[in-house]
């Protein structure tokens, strides 16, 4: 039998060069890859020649000898990467289908007595499910709760088989009519989480599917995710009469966090509303945007990531404030006001959803409860060592920022637009700056530089000024904190190799300082002039 790189081997010869010329670049490499892989199905070999299963490793597999040594390496880890994770996506699926095997063996020698058929098999391993989902979801012993079982047993129904009646749809709708389709479900789970699905049509070009074929289509995907995630965690809005409205007010201390409100007395509806409003508090405190919602579902699936650890007592279940129990309340309650009698702040987030980031906020650090409560002169030294650094960050730019906003919106002398570099721009759409500024250090002198001895006067002139120095420092932030194994930023070779860091962020604060100093001056001038 033919060997299949034989039959295509005028073609593979004609992509080597663009795959090698593509080396670091992730998506361009991928690009090759599937068009490489489209003209060879368009193509079907003879019946003596066999194409391998796993087409895009092969071809890779083909051009490696063609690579530097280097490249050849990183090539082998992204294969060897490849085939570990389909190999385990197999056994993972294979599991369930054993289990439920090992299931639907009969366990009694009267099951017996009558031969199982496809039917009476299926009968069983129904009936058993539905009584396993049924003992969870109600205490089968009572009675009264007899009436609730069909609505059980409907729920789980439609969760099982709706994602097949899902792409079934899909695959009708993109057959008779040609339409591409995303569709997002969700369900409620036993624990009061929302969990999410995506059903999508697969394209038939060789195309990957839209939730995976560029970084802006999965931030578009995951954004729909937590918006509608939200929107199943948020209760209606109903038109509540003043008294119910002053009975979830809260106060605030001095520094703007929220205290402990009274709950003693109140029905379960209101105390649900005072625990949210206290969140609701800290988290526009965080931001620092008074109308920034609670990302509540971000909040129940990790807690801990965008709370400081004090803010809820060990073994506390996050749900929506909505599904606390009176229990629920009483445990939290009690906290606060241990955590007040300490002088300590009850709720204290860390982090936030991207759009809610304050200004410069990517380089805050996680707030020290002990420093806040004026406690342990020791422990404050410790975390003012760590936090400094980046606290002085944001201090720098927050000046920047209101003495820019102070300017007068317009400069009439100035009729030439300011030299910038091309991503200092409000239109600039892309997640990360251009490779260069990364990898190359006088690409990354050239742009501050710019940003540093451009004059202006006035707040559209100084924007994408400040703009360009807040992106030049996130993206340091970001080179920082990048971790190989996290798969997000794993195919990302710019920023995993990237030359940014702590010596180029001085660099920045170095700039912003020399601007600040620049636009204090002319400030001076200014008053003078007009005294």
């Amino acid at each position: 039998m033919a060997n299949w790189s034989e039959a295509y081997s005028d073609l593979l010869a004609s992509y080597v060069g663009q795959y090698k010329d593509a080396r670091g670049d992730s998506g361009l490499r991928s690009e090759i890859l599937a068009e490489v892989k489209s003209k060879i199905l368009q193509h079907p070999p003879s019946s003596s020649v066999v194409l391998p299963k796993n087409l895009r490793v092969a071809i890779r597999r083909e051009f490696l000898p063609k690579l530097d040594p280097e490249d050849r390496d990183d090539e082998e880890n992204i294969i060897k990467y490849i085939l570990e994770v389909t190999e385990k996506r197999k056994e993972d699926s294979d599991e369930g289908e054993d289990a439920r095997e090992e299931k639907a063996r009969p366990t009694k020698a009267g099951d017996y007595k009558k031969p199982f058929t496809a039917f009476t098999s299926g009968q069983r391993l129904f009936k058993d499910e539905m009584d396993t989902y049924d003992r969870e979801r109600r205490d089968t012993k009572d009675p009264k709760t007899i009436g609730q079982r069909n609505k059980i047993i409907q729920q789980c129904y439609q969760r099982k088989n709706f994602p097949g009646m899902a792409r079934e749809f899909i695959d009708m709708v993109h057959r008779t009519m040609g339409s591409h389709i995303v569709m997002f479900a969700a369900h409620e789970a036993q624990d009061s989480q929302i969990k999410m699905a995506v059903f999508e049509t697969q394209p038939q070009d060789g195309k990957k599917a839209f939730s995976g074929a560029s970084e802006p289509s999965k931030d578009w995907v995951l954004k729909g995710e937590q918006i509608l995630t939200d929107y199943l965690l948020t209760d209606p809005v109903e038109e509540e009469l003043n008294e119910e409205k002053k009975d979830t007010e809260i106060t605030l201390d001095d520094d703007g966090n929220p205290e402990v409100p009274p709950w003693t007395g109140q029905k379960l509806k209101v105390q649900q509303n005072l625990a949210r409003a206290v969140f609701q508090a800290a988290y526009a405190k965080f931001t620092q945007k008074p109308k920034a919602k609670v990302p509540w579902g971000l909040l129940i699936k990790s807690p801990l990531e965008y709370l400081d650890s004090e803010s809820i007592p060990d073994g506390f279940v996050m749900k929506d404030p909505s599904k606390w129990t009176k229990a629920d309340m009483r445990l939290l309650w009690n906290h606060w006001h241990s955590l007040e009698g300490q002088d300590k702040v009850i709720v204290t987030f860390i982090k936030c959803k991207k759009e809610d980031l304050p200004l410069g906020g990517s380089l805050m650090g996680k707030p020290d409860p002990k420093k806040e409560s004026g406690e342990g002169e020791a422990g404050v030294e410790d975390s003012e060592a760590e936090t400094s650094g980046r606290h002085k960050t944001l201090k720098k730019y927050q000046k920047l920022v209101e003495l820019v906003v102070a300017l007068p919106e317009t400069e009439t002398h100035i009729s030439t637009e300011p030299a910038l570099p091309e991503w200092a721009l409000w239109t600039w759409g892309a997640k990360y700056l251009p490779e260069h500024i990364h990898l190359d250090r006088d690409s990354f002198l050239k742009a501050l530089a710019q940003l540093e001895g451009e004059k202006f006067g006035s707040f559209n002139q100084g924007g994408p000024i400040v703009l360009g120095l807040g992106l030049l420092l996130r993206e340091c932030n970001r080179a920082q904190e990048v971790e190989e194994d996290d798969p997000e930023v794993s195919h990302l070779d710019f920023l995993l190799n990237s030359n940014l860091g702590i010596q180029r962020a001085e660099d920045v604060l170095c700039a912003v300082g020399s601007v600040i100093a620049r636009l204090e001056q002319g400030s001076v001038g200014m008053n003078r002039g007009g005294g």
